[in-house]
């Protein structure tokens, strides 16, 4: 059900053989989607002193400028904890980002251009006063699974579906009370504040099942989930769980691919990017319903020590991008990495934008690689909707083949360790 592979996985071992090249894509029968994600804020983003929601309405003409066609927004709601992922009156849309009338300034000045996304934290949630007095809205203790630490007596008749969370209390889905109270907040947050979808914060902590009551509730034009796993067949496993309809099912982080390029550009173990016949990570089994990135606000607190490996802050991060923006899949970039850091990395990226825009590259398309060594390079060809391009990262030298290149004049953007070419066959 969610092995969606274009053409089918016996063809194209012929064609990689007949071809000398190796293929990955998706189904057709879903329609493409041309999204690029900003990451629109980082760990640190609370500390901003005069708010993080104005950085943002700030930065809206660099934002569209960029090509950003979506922006993951933090966790709206009042939190015990600075980055929001405590939430305890979701209600109360003040908190450490800024003030409710900034966010919706923030989210209507983004419009009609970019649509934004809320993070959702419904996993858990804190007290007000303490860990279960749940106000604002109010919501009784039977909303917490029965097996949660909290050894309050009157709890919920059923168990955690998901992974515990010790720092707050896990809620139960599978109450009727927490469904309706969840159902009402993502509503005010789609019709008081204009978001336009989700992403779902730690899914692994409740049944992928009730993704589809919430979206199918609130009816968002993307929703993501954070399945933390590097195993790309556990992703798709959540993301088929996700709706009884395949085509309304939720995207997911494709982590098994960000963990494939840091091992490939920080080791220089670029053989990872190829599995089989196919692209490494979720992009390789159902790149329409995979988000890819390098870095988010998690991972980016591996440099002090917590969470997953950081990826290299220097200019192999620029060839984690050059891979996501050229590949199928919807690409994330993290505000650090594009906003926060030099002007030649920041146009670097907004020129590999442009070229994913100018080829017409997109959530399904076709990939036929053509290298993966280790210690060398990793080559590959992507077709778009207007043409094809060459792409490589890695120490190794590469150039595209064939008599529709000329890799002096095709060359698009290149920087160390990655190159982009463009087929000449098209014209703008």
């Amino acid at each position: 059900m969610g092995f969606k592979t274009l053409p089918k996985t016996n063809l194209a071992m012929a064609i990689a053989a007949i071809a000398l090249v190796l293929f990955t894509g998706t189904s057709t029968a879903q329609a493409k989607t041309y999204e690029i994600m900003l990451q629109g804020f980082h760990w640190n983003s609370p500390s901003v002193s005069k708010g993080w929601y104005t950085i943002i309405k700030q930065n809206t003409p660099r934002i569209k400028d960029s090509g950003f066609t979506l922006v993951w927004f933090p966790p709206p709601s009042k939190s015990a904890s600075d980055q929001g992922y405590l939430p305890n009156e979701l209600n109360n849309f003040n908190s450490r980002y800024g003030s409710e009338s900034e966010l919706k300034s923030a989210v209507s000045g983004l419009k009609p251009e970019i649509k934004s996304l809320a993070d959702i934290v419904i996993n858990h949630r804190v007290g007000t006063t303490n860990w279960h007095d749940f106000t604002n809205p109010t919501w009784s203790t039977t909303t917490i699974t029965k097996d949660d630490e909290d050894p309050i007596p009157y709890k919920s008749v059923n168990n955690d579906t998901g992974a515990g969370y010790d720092s707050a209390r896990d809620l139960d889905h599978l109450n009727p009370e927490t469904i309706k109270g969840i159902k009402l907040w993502l509503n005010k947050l789609r019709r008081d504040i204009g978001f336009d979808g989700w992403r779902y914060d730690m899914v692994k902590g409740y049944l992928g099942q009730v993704i589809q009551q919430y979206n199918d509730y609130t009816n968002p034009s993307f929703s993501v989930g954070e399945f933390w796993d590097d195993n790309p067949q556990k992703v798709v496993g959540w993301i088929d769980s996700t709706h009884q309809n395949w085509q309304k099912r939720s995207t997911a982080f494709d982590f098994p691919l960000r963990n494939a390029l840091y091992q490939a550009v920080t080791y220089r173990n670029y053989n990872w990017l190829k599995y089989t016949h196919r692209t490494a990570g979720v992009i390789g089994l159902w790149s329409d319903k995979a988000v890819t990135f390098v870095e988010n606000h998690d991972t980016e607190e591996a440099r002090n020590g917590q969470y997953a490996p950081a990826f290299p802050d220097d200019d192999r991060m620029l060839q984690g991008y050059a891979f996501i923006l050229t590949h199928p899949g919807t690409p994330c970039v993290f505000w650090k990495d594009i906003f926060d850091n030099s002007s030649d990395r920041e146009s670097q990226i907004k020129q590999m934008i442009a070229i994913r825009k100018r080829y017409g590259l997109h959530s399904q398309s076709q990939v036929f690689i053509d290298r993966a060594d280790q210690g060398l390079v990793y080559a590959a060809y992507i077709k778009g909707d207007r043409g094809e391009i060459a792409m490589k990262i890695g120490p190794g030298a590469w150039q595209p083949s064939g008599s529709k290149w000329d890799p002096q004049a095709d060359l698009l953007s290149s920087g160390a360790d990655y190159a982009i070419w463009g087929d000449r066959g098209w014209s703008p």
